[in-house]
């Protein structure tokens, strides 16, 4: 996949939260059952020095406050300016930071360059908003750059594609988006040229909810199991541990949590 048609499906996915921030915002007011479950994985130590991928509306810190007791330190990173504003207004004490990860990585090689370590990356919601096989590999690897010895990463991909109902109301087709009425001509030729464009497993799904239902529509990719497990061997991770969790199926998201692979050190003759 070419670099500029993956700018252009990462633009499309920050027009997408810019438009909708408020609806989405208001539909990310709680917290998944998964944090939960992923809360026995965080090292010992205190205070834990943590780093949120795509934040939003920084909903997580109501949960960490909760169960850590205020042992953190946090930064949350996002590329969506109207989500960090949201998040920066309700959590004033807590640092957001605006960061394109996905421009970082193709341009840079990695993102958020800087000689800072964290105990806990967590990274709900991205992964599916990553084209091509090659970014996921190189986002995973940069995460694991930013570990402490024993550091760990907490990730989910999101399973739209079990939600078989749901997901089939949500997908974009050709005919669809030609029926759409509230879109112009030009958007439909847009999204027409990134329908042909796509990949394995890759989708445009569109937006249901209020005023700004069937206008906006983001790029995701379904992240199955085997992918995943290949991205972590690639990437140099081991998996420490695997679940589904999260909404009525339970199944919503697919979690893992990531370590670094140490090579043993030769014994000397």
């Amino acid at each position: 996949m070419r670099k500029l048609l993956i700018k252009t499906l990462n633009q499309l996915n920050q027009d997408f939260y810019q438009q909708v921030s408020r609806d989405f915002s208001e539909s990310r007011n709680f917290s998944w059952h998964g944090w939960q479950k992923a809360l026995p994985f965080l090292p010992k130590k205190k205070p834990l020095a943590i780093l949120e991928l795509a934040c939003g509306n920084g909903r997580l810190v109501d949960f960490l406050r909760k169960e850590l007791s205020g042992n953190f330190t946090y930064l949350g990173i996002d590329n969506s300016t109207a989500l960090l504003k949201f998040a920066a207004e309700k959590f004033p004490q807590e640092k957001f930071q605006y960061v394109d990860i996905i421009a970082d990585l193709l341009d840079k090689g990695d993102f958020l360059v800087n000689k800072k370590k964290f105990d806990v990356l967590f990274a709900f919601g991205l992964s599916h908003h990553l084209p091509t096989f090659e970014l996921r590999k190189l986002w995973l690897e940069s995460m694991a750059k930013k570990l402490t010895t024993d550091g760990v990463i907490i990730l989910s991909n999101w399973q739209f594609a079990r939600e078989k109902e749901r997901f089939q109301k949500n997908t974009v087709t050709w005919k669809k988006i030609r029926e759409n009425e509230k879109i112009s001509f030009g958007e439909k030729l847009k999204l027409l040229f990134l329908l042909v464009c796509l990949s394995k497993n890759d989708y445009l799904l569109d937006w249901r909810k209020g005023e700004k239902a069937f206008r906006h529509f983001r790029y995701c990719h379904d992240l199955e199991e085997k992918e995943m497990r290949e991205l972590v061997a690639a990437a140099h991770l081991q998996v420490k541990a695997q679940f589904f969790a999260d909404g009525k199926s339970k199944e919503l998201n697919q979690y893992f949590i990531l370590t670094q692979t140490f090579k043993k050190p030769k014994k000397s003759l």
